[in-house]
């Protein structure tokens, strides 16, 4: 996982934009996303980094997690209109 600044400008999403997308099971992409994000930011405070996950990058650790392949999970997130380069955000830092 890479460390960066989320620029302003960058394509990003809600962590809840997630909620109702089912790999496995309903949910389970936003449920890691959560996580992630929690790990991201017990990691980053105390710093000035904000390290966030893009859609893709999600999907790689979801595959290797549950032993699937990153396409198909690809494929689920873009009939729910999801673009796979956007960078995923706390909910309360969106906007």
């Amino acid at each position: 996982m890479k460390k960066r600044n989320v620029a302003k400008e960058e394509l990003s999403i809600s962590v809840s934009g997630l909620k109702n997308i089912k790999v496995l099971f309903k949910g389970d992409l936003y449920e890691l996303a959560l996580f992630l994000l929690r790990m991201h930011d017990a990691k980053d405070k105390g710093t000035n980094i904000t390290t966030r996950e893009t859609v893709f990058g999600l999907s790689g650790i979801y595959a290797s997690l549950v032993n699937v392949d990153r396409n198909e999970i690809i494929k689920i997130v873009e009939q729910y209109g999801i673009p796979i380069g956007a960078t995923i955000q706390n909910d309360h830092d969106f906007g």
